[in-house]
């Protein structure tokens, strides 16, 4: 294998501590928050609150997977010896941003369904009373 180029992990270990320390809390921190207001938009039924958190969260998500790749290719970087050493200082990080990532697309799975459901019921709604309303203008 070329290690010519590869750098030490000590030369990275900088940029790994700004990932796990600030980087990675950060955009977690967002995402909860955006799970929290679409949890809670959604039980007040306000729909048009829940999809514009849905949009910020996606965007936060995006970021997220935007930063594992970005550790990713920090990784090809280091050489093979520390590789190892690499990995186990970012897994906990990568197994945090990967649970948050899935718990968000479970979130928006069930946010999905209600606002479905609310759309259903409220044509259900609309069309009993334009029968109601042809019922009665006969």
């Amino acid at each position: 294998m070329d290690e010519e180029g590869k750098l030490p992990l000590k030369r990275v270990e900088l940029s790994l501590s700004k990932f796990n320390e600030v980087a990675i809390p950060h955009h977690l921190d967002l995402l909860r928050q955006h799970k929290a207001n679409i949890l809670k938009y959604e039980e007040t039924g306000d729909y048009s609150r829940v999809r514009c958190e849905q949009v910020h969260a996606r965007r936060v998500s995006s970021q997220l997977r935007a930063l594992l790749g970005e550790m990713e290719a920090l990784r090809r970087q280091v050489c093979c010896a520390d590789r190892a050493r690499f990995d186990k200082l970012t897994q906990h990080s990568r197994d945090l941003t990967l649970k948050a990532i899935m718990d968000y697309l479970g979130v928006i799975e069930r946010s999905c369904i209600a606002i479905v459901e609310s759309n259903q019921t409220r044509a259900s709604a609309c069309g009993e009373a334009r029968v109601l309303l042809l019922l009665f203008s006969s």
